[in-house]
């Protein structure tokens, strides 16, 4: 696993990440890999729920857990038959 420093952050971004990094009760480092996976929608756990997969990239505010649900659950109905056309 690889180092990247960061140069010429600015003070009040520190501090927003500090406070997002206290509130999800992670150190500034793991925040700041949080948020980067996040912006580029990379997934650690691809075997998860379509529905979490989309509520990371969009924000847990996005989706309610009905619609996660609903997304899983479509995704495991049977297929359907395709249209007849006369």
């Amino acid at each position: 696993m690889g180092d990247l420093l960061l140069r010429g952050v600015d003070d009040a971004l520190k501090k927003q990440l500090q406070a997002n990094a206290s509130r999800h009760g992670r150190s500034l480092s793991e925040e700041a890999i949080a948020l980067l996976r996040q912006s580029l929608g990379w997934q650690q756990d691809l075997n998860s729920s379509a529905g979490l997969r989309l509520r990371a990239v969009l924000g847990a505010e996005k989706l309610s857990e009905e619609e996660v649900e609903a997304i899983n659950d479509f995704r495991h109905a049977p297929d359907r038959e395709p249209p007849h056309f006369e």
